[in-house]
């Protein structure tokens, strides 16, 4: 039993790549074969969050994580803040996500980036919903608005952090998402933080591509083989891995 934290099927935030329909199944049956029995899929905007809802609705294994991507960040205006607001009340809507900050790919300011993380940070506190944090570069800033902002503890998507990070997410009672970075040989590095996550706080993720580019055929089922070698570096096998991520992706989705 495997699940993945986080990952897309509706498309880059740019509106590029999504899953057509019978691309989605083809995608959730290798899923299925692989032995994943849960997805997160992110939204990007407000269009893709419904298109997500709709899909987590008709299929059992998808989840949908609802927000705005820090790569075409920008403040919510009222409508767009009461549009998410009344999705989370859907009973396959767990989480706001991804959201965060990126210095390097984001199409709004820094200024709009931490307007539009507040913002979404104040939905996820009224709402109850954990956020799933994005973030390259502007650590201090994001650090400093969730301190502020005080949205349940979420996850922290993708990490690639130090172990000064690592303890600094950790304080702040999230948890670590690890994923398709162990598979690159740069990822080998990952492995004394990766030993460093506690049992209770570590998850699994694909950030599953969205159409697969030509040549490619893996998606969101690579989520077993990051099981496979994070589980080798922690000294155990990718199926007790599996059950141990997937129950607390459940405890941190309070599913």
């Amino acid at each position: 039993m495997y699940s993945d934290a986080h990952t897309h099927i509706t498309g880059n935030p740019f509106g590029e790549n999504a899953l057509t329909p019978p691309e989605l199944q083809g995608v959730l049956k290798k899923v299925r074969e692989a032995g994943v029995t849960m997805i997160v899929a992110g939204s990007t905007d407000l269009a893709t969050a419904r298109r997500l809802v709709e899909i987590a609705s008709a299929e059992d294994i998808v989840y949908a994580s609802i927000g705005i991507h820090p790569w075409i960040a920008a403040p919510l205006d009222e409508e767009t803040y009461n549009g998410f607001k009344a999705m989370t009340r859907h009973p396959k809507v767990v989480a706001f996500g991804e959201i965060g900050l990126d210095e390097s790919r984001s199409r709004g300011s820094k200024e709009d980036q931490l307007e539009c993380l507040s913002q979404q940070c104040r939905l996820c506190r009224e709402t109850g919903l954990p956020p799933i944090i994005h973030q390259r570069g502007l650590h201090q800033e994001l650090m400093d608005t969730l301190r502020r902002e005080q949205p349940p503890a979420g996850a922290m998507h993708g990490f690639s952090g130090g172990l000064a990070e690592l303890k600094e997410w950790l304080d702040l009672g999230y948890w670590i998402t690890v994923g398709r970075a162990v598979l690159t040989p740069e990822g080998q590095g990952l492995k004394s933080m990766v030993q460093e996550i506690p049992e209770d706080r570590v998850l699994l993720e694909s950030d599953g591509i969205n159409k697969p580019k030509e040549g490619e055929t893996e998606g969101q089922e690579r989520v077993v083989k990051v099981a496979q070698v994070v589980a080798s570096w922690r000294g155990t096998t990718a199926e007790e891995l599996g059950v141990l991520t997937t129950a607390n992706l459940k405890r941190m989705l309070n599913l």
